[in-house]
């Protein structure tokens, strides 16, 4: 036994535990947070003085929506700034990521799509098309922020830092319309603190802030919009509900069709009609939503003709029938695709397609299922919300539209094959009113006179803010060592280089442009690609292609004809070195 009365293995056995599920920094705000609730209860009048003088000044601010919006929009620039000089422009490495970059510079040289090369065969990697035309197999929605960065700096990743600060913003906005002034400033704090500093959202190209923020606007118009009917709310619903479109159709639609359901309800009642225009003042505030989601339906079905040739085919279908064996949807029959590319591929979608062939049986369902609850949670909510969350479930109890919309998502959610964060980035706006909507019934929580729920809703959001501590020590001191990309959870995504961001800087410190041929063998990692290009492939400084065979190969110099070529090829574990690239001509000596 120890000192706490547990047996002497048990408290590192569950600590173990913990880290497995959860990983270290998971683990780390479990136990900070358990140790907060303990101490609410102990002593819930801990530091209340301190507390009583900050939330004056807390109150002040919220006092002011506009100055609120601002100064969190400040807050998450200052952070993210503050950490430039050790964690700058995030490299891209991830499949998805280099599929989006494609996008954006395709589109921020103002095309919808590229010509397919000549040779294109040696430039199949994952998630584009080759033909007919050379693109992302994206909505085009995803890249937008990207696309905002090459403009306006020629860094696209400044566009989502700036996608970012936007949704922290939008987050106040959105709650000040849902909550209490105060509780609408401390989410937009919050969510500063979890997502704006050193989540994947920020640290990599994925784009879920840009998706999180369409669907604020959603959620931040419908209360206001139903009190008081006025143009702009209808406008900047259809231009949140345009960005659900063009990004995550269709979570998007998870999230909008309820909230359209509501308008039409409230329109439709007998008796007087709920607006004091009436009909009047509905298609005023209708007519710029749908003029703006018109606008984003002729978008998404030009891109398609452009990408696909076809106006109602979208390059995601066109992909997965090209490459893929599971479908997106568990309720659809196995993809019938080409099976097109090296052999290496059809590792990577045999593991893909892994979720997809556990829908034979409840039990397996069950198993798809819970990881999408679990990681939706982690990521949102996480244990340093989990009271509050809870605690706004029975506050939100008379807010059927909330908990409604939370369950149909949900169930729309579970027929998914996959399961990221940025799927879900439509409901967080849903998530983060009811954690705040528990936040305020929290307070009045006071067993036996003691302000128990007082103290947790100071404390909680201490220790949520202080968990920036870890990654910061992280990055700043490299103690404790993290995870460099964890895409799974609010912390961390610190990764900053890559195979081949140092093979392209060492390349282009040599004069002269340069063609590399990625040989296929059996030591390829399948979630790491290194044939990736520009949308101009003839025009790049370096050119990454796929080695073919000796005739095709050939035909492939001549047409670079002016490159150094060399060849790349992954060696086996175990090996001094991970890979090799040498001169074509000789293979030696390799270029480290």
């Amino acid at each position: 036994m120890n000192g706490s009365g547990f047996p002497s293995g048990l408290v590192p056995l569950v600590a173990q535990s913990l880290e497995k599920a959860m990983g270290f920094v998971g683990t780390v705000e479990f136990m900070l947070a358990a140790l907060v609730v303990m101490l609410a209860f102990v002593k819930p009048r801990l530091a209340s003085q301190a507390y009583e003088r900050l939330e004056s000044r807390f109150e002040t601010l919220a006092a002011h929506p506009l100055r609120a919006i601002v100064a969190v929009g400040l807050l998450a620039l200052a952070l993210r700034a503050a950490l430039l000089p050790w964690l700058g422009a995030p490299v891209p490495s991830i499949h998805d990521e280099q599929s989006l970059l494609l996008q954006a510079q395709t589109f921020a040289a103002g095309r919808l799509a590229n010509p397919a090369h000549p040779l294109w065969e040696h430039f199949e990697t994952f998630h584009l098309n080759q033909l007919p035309a050379y693109a992302s197999m994206y909505f085009p929605g995803r890249s937008a922020p990207l696309v905002a960065g090459l403009l306006i700096a020629g860094q696209p990743w400044l566009g989502i830092w700036l996608a970012m600060v936007l949704m922290c913003m939008a987050s106040v906005w959105m709650l000040q319309a849902w909550v209490r002034p105060g509780m609408a400033l401390l989410g937009g704090v919050l969510v500063v603190a979890r997502l704006g500093v050193f989540s994947y959202w920020v640290n990599a190209y994925w784009g879920g802030a840009f998706t999180a923020l369409g669907a604020m606007l959603v959620i931040g118009s419908l209360p206001r919009l139903l009190r008081q009917p006025r143009w702009h709310l209808g406008l900047l619903m259809g231009l949140g509900a345009a960005i659900l479109m063009l990004s995550r159709p269709y979570e998007g639609a998870l999230l909008c069709i309820p909230v359209a359901v509501l308008v039409l309800v409230r329109l439709a009642r007998p008796g007087p009609v709920a607006w004091e225009g009436g009909r009047v003042d509905f298609i005023r505030v209708a007519f710029p939503a749908l003029l703006l989601l018109g606008a984003g339906g002729t978008l998404l079905l030009l891109h398609n003709q452009a990408t696909t040739g076809k106006l109602f085919k979208t390059p995601y279908s066109l992909n997965r029938e090209t490459y893929a064996i599971a479908p997106a949807f568990l309720i659809s029959p196995p993809v019938q695709s080409q099976q097109r590319g090296p052999s290496y591929f059809r590792s990577f979608y045999a593991q893909e397609s892994t979720n997809f062939e556990r829908r034979d049986s409840p039990a397996e369902i069950a198993r798809s299922i819970a990881p999408k609850i679990y990681y939706t949670w982690n990521f949102y909510i996480g244990p340093s919300f989990t009271a509050a969350f809870l605690a706004g479930l029975y506050a939100a109890r008379r807010r059927r539209f909330l908990l409604g919309t939370l369950v149909f998502f949900g169930a729309g959610y579970f027929l998914e094959t996959w399961n990221f964060p940025h799927y879900t980035a439509p409901i967080f706006p849903v998530l983060l009113v009811i954690t705040l909507m528990g936040f305020e019934q929290l307070r009045t929580f006071a067993p036996g006179g003691r302000p128990v729920g007082l103290a947790l809703t100071r404390a909680l959001p201490t220790a949520a803010i202080a968990m920036l501590l870890l990654p910061a020590s992280s990055v700043l001191f490299g103690r404790p060592a993290l995870e460099s990309n964890n895409y799974s959870q609010p912390c961390c995504a610190l990764g900053q280089e890559s195979v081949k961001s140092m093979l392209t800087a060492q390349l282009l410190a040599s004069p002269g442009p340069d063609l590399v041929l990625v040989k296929d063998g059996p030591h390829n990692p399948i979630h790491y690609e290194l044939v990736y290009n520009a949308a101009d492939i003839d025009h790049s400084a370096v050119v990454w292609a796929r080695s073919l065979g000796p005739g095709k190969d050939a035909r492939l110099e001549a047409y670079f004809a002016n490159r150094r070529v060399w060849d790349f090829e992954w060696l086996a574990p175990g090996n001094p070195e991970v890979y090799r690239l040498a001169p074509r001509q000789t293979m030696s000596p390799p270029l480290k």
